[in-house]
């Protein structure tokens, strides 16, 4: 299986971004190193919502092509796009698995339904389908 690894900070750190923009869905671009079944997070950022909905997620395009440069200057990859699902659960939407335009990137869906028990889950999703990864949260 497929696993994703992320810092115990940067787990918190969007976390707290989904709560901060709840009701709207928070989103952002993680960039890190791919070996192979293996996505290590080094890099988080955080992107602004243009959709400002609860419902779907847009990320600005000047935004995202600065994120891509930064990303490309690090010497590091895109490895995972996360949003939040504000009240629905922690799985790839029809629109989600319409708009997953990276096949080898994890999509990572923090589900904040019941606030006392988040959902944190991540995808490969790819022609038309998705498989679960493993996320693994380190100190």
């Amino acid at each position: 299986m497929k696993e994703l690894v992320i810092k115990k900070n940067d787990y918190k750190i969007l976390i707290d971004h989904c709560l901060v923009e709840k009701p709207l869905e928070a989103c952002g671009i993680l960039a890190g190193e791919k070996k192979n079944e293996r996505y290590q997070v080094k890099k988080v950022y955080i992107m602004e919502n243009t959709s400002a909905s609860s419902e779907e997620y847009l990320m600005k395009p000047e935004e995202q092509f600065g994120v891509f440069k930064d990303i490309r200057e690090s010497g590091l990859e895109l490895i995972s796009i996360f949003h939040s699902h504000p009240h629905s659960p922690s799985r790839p939407s029809n629109k989600d698995i319409d708009m997953a335009y990276y096949p080898d990137a994890v999509y990572i869906i923090i589900s904040l339904m019941n606030i006392d028990d988040i959902d944190f889950r991540g995808f490969i999703i790819s022609n038309k389908s998705y498989e679960e990864v493993e996320i693994i949260v380190k100190d």
